[in-house]
């Protein structure tokens, strides 16, 4: 009796800890019901094509093309490369840097120009950000993710590379043959403009060190007032556009990047030692500014440390990581978001929220469509009235800064 006492004891206490966990795990169940209801649903169609298609289908690659499409249906920067495509896509890496001179995404599924090296292979010739990329070397590049398509446009120098393009503004694609190039121009050029005005173009922040150099020696030469000139950056890491910020800020928040539950998961502030100036600062961006740049121009304007001048920039700013699965495959996945120190997420699915919104628009929408229909009309040929639009538009957006800083006083050097 005694031993059949404890027995019971024993499987009552059994069954309220059983009750307790069951009931804790019952919640996530439920929470995580409605992510995997459509999986019964999968399943079934797998075994309908399984069962039914015409031929006897390849299921490795009907179940391949299901992940590309799930991982597609996420964001853009999201891949899933089976190892085929993985080993390929490092062997083109491999065969040779050199490009075309453009930075790509996707737009509403498709391949798009975000910006343009100038003087580069593409804007030479005629490739436009804006552009959409339909196919590369006679592959059509829907369904390829960004990764795919950039290692495609990539090779030895002097190779060849033929893309077939399609503009808003013409009724059928066209094709373009393109010379792959080594970069040659340096990604970061200074100059003094009238009143002290000093101006520091970085095109490219794959070497923020360079930009530091070229700052100081702006400031060494007499600069009183800065203009930072960031259209058509669309390269480097968040940590090179939190340096570059820092150039320009003795401390306060660059930016933090956020997990799916909300949680700060990096907070990245200026470090003091990495301060370089205080002097008036205004700040240029495009459309075609994006990641590291728009990290860079987000957390002076939020820390009124710049007024940014010019057009809503591209909008990129999320952290991926890459999982090896057990087949070989590869799966490159979103895991969180970047925000400047005002909460603004960078990145946003809504087009009109996406990017840094600048403080003073140039030129405003009337002017653009002015100078639009103006450019229609010239007798210049299609390349030529481009090129002219935009080097009037870039004059507008320079001397709308070099108006807010004659409003702003330059500090007074103090006698050493």
């Amino acid at each position: 009796m005694f031993h059949k006492g404890k027995l019971v004891i024993f499987l009552g206490s059994f069954l309220i800890v059983l009750y307790g966990v069951s009931a804790a795990f019952y919640g996530k169940l439920v929470a995580r019901d409605e992510a995997y209801k459509e999986l019964s649903v999968f399943m079934e169609v797998l075994k309908k094509i399984d069962d039914d298609y015409v031929e006897a289908p390849n299921m490795s690659n009907v179940q391949e093309g299901a992940m590309r499409g799930l991982i597609d249906a996420l964001d853009p920067y999201c891949s899933f490369l089976s190892k085929q495509q993985y080993e390929e896509l490092q062997k083109r890496k491999a065969d040779g840097k050199a490009g075309i001179g453009i930075i790509i995404s996707k737009r509403s599924d498709v391949v798009s120009v975000v910006s343009c090296e100038r003087d580069g292979p593409a804007a030479e010739a005629g490739i436009r950000p804006g552009d959409f990329l339909i196919a590369v070397n006679g592959q059509l590049v829907e369904d390829k993710s960004i990764l795919e398509v950039d290692s495609l446009l990539h090779g030895t120098p002097e190779s060849k590379v033929k893309m077939t393009i399609f503009r808003s503004s013409k009724t059928k694609p066209f094709d373009l043959e393109l010379t792959l190039k080594s970069q040659t121009k340096a990604p970061v050029s200074s100059k003094m403009l009238d009143e002290n005005v000093g101006l520091l173009e970085v095109s490219s922040l794959a070497d923020v060190e360079q930009a530091k150099v070229k700052l100081k020696t702006l400031i060494s030469a007499g600069a009183k007032k800065l203009i930072l000139d960031l259209r058509g950056c669309a390269d480097g890491t968040p940590s090179d556009g939190a340096g570059l910020a820092n150039y320009f800020m003795r401390e306060g928040m660059i930016y933090y990047s956020q997990n799916r539950q909300g949680q700060r998961i990096q907070v990245i502030e200026a470090a003091p030692e990495r301060f370089v100036t205080g002097l008036p600062l205004a700040v240029l961006i495009d459309s075609s500014t994006a990641g590291a740049a728009e990290i860079a121009a987000g957390a002076l304007k939020d820390q009124k440390r710049a007024t940014v001048v010019g057009e809503r920039s591209f909008g990129v700013g999320s952290a991926q990581k890459t999982v090896q699965l057990k087949s070989g495959a590869i799966l490159i996945l979103s895991t969180a978001k970047y925000y400047t120190p005002s909460g603004k997420a960078i990145q946003d699915e809504a087009l009109h929220n996406a990017g840094i919104l600048p403080d003073v628009q140039a030129p405003d929408d009337e002017k653009r469509q002015d100078l639009a229909v103006e450019s229609y009309y010239g007798e210049q040929e299609d390349l030529g009235k481009y090129r002219q639009l935009q080097e009037k538009i870039e004059k507008i957006q320079l001397d709308k800064a070099l108006e807010i800083l004659s409003k702003e006083e330059a500090p007074v050097r103090k006698a050493a």
